[in-house]
C-alpha cells in the first residue's frame, strides 16, 4: 500500500498532537492527590485485579449518582461510571489512538513487533517519569499491561483496515 507524503504528513500531525494531549494528561501534576511521596506497585495484576474485585461488587456504574437524576452532561460524563471501570476502560483507550495513528504516520510498514516497542517504550517512559518525578501520580506495572493491551487493540485495528 503506497502511501501518499500528504497523508502521511496528515497522520504525522495528528499522532504529535495525541501524544501532546497523552504527557498533558499523563504527566502533569494531578493537584487533588498530591501525596509528597513516591508510590508504584511493582507487582504485576494487583491493581488489574483489585479492579475487577471492585467491579465485580459495585458493579461499573455508579446508582448512587445517578439516583441524584444529574442533569449536567459534563456530571454525566464523569461520575457515572465507578473509579474502578474507569481506570481499566481508560488506560486501555487512552493507547489505542498510538497503535492506529503510529503506522499510519509512517512511510514504510511497521510490523507487530515495532509497533509493540514503540508502544511499550511510550507507556513506560510515561510510567517512569511518573515514578521520577511526580508525587501526584503512582508509577504502576498495571497501567504498562493495560496500556500495552490498548495499543496493541488500535495497531490491530490498523491492520484489520489495511
Amino acid at each position: 500500500m503506497s502511501k501518499n507524503n500528504r497523508i502521511v504528513f496528515l497522520f504525522k500531525l495528528l499522532l504529535l498532537a495525541y501524544l501532546g494531549f497523552l504527557f498533558i494528561l499523563t504527566l502533569l501534576p494531578d493537584a487533588s492527590n498530591i501525596t509528597y511521596e513516591t508510590t508504584v506497585n511493582l507487582i504485576p495484576l494487583t491493581t488489574i485485579d483489585n479492579f475487577f474485585y471492585d467491579i465485580m461488587v459495585n458493579g461499573f456504574i455508579d446508582w448512587e449518582f445517578l439516583a441524584t437524576k444529574p442533569t449536567n452532561p459534563t456530571e454525566i460524563l464523569l461520575y457515572t461510571f465507578t473509579d474502578s471501570f474507569k481506570n481499566l476502560a481508560g488506560n486501555i483507550i487512552l493507547f489505542l489512538p498510538l497503535g492506529f495513528l503510529y503506522p499510519l504516520a509512517r512511510k514504510n510498514k511497521v510490523g507487530f513487533f515495532h509497533a509493540f516497542v514503540v508502544i511499550l517504550g511510550t507507556t513506560c517512559a510515561i510510567e517512569l517519569i511518573q515514578y521520577l518525578f511526580l508525587t501526584s501520580r503512582r508509577a504502576d506495572i498495571d497501567d504498562i499491561i493495560l496500556n500495552l493491551i490498548g495499543g496493541l487493540i488500535g495497531y490491530l485495528v490498523y491492520k484489520w483496515i489495511e
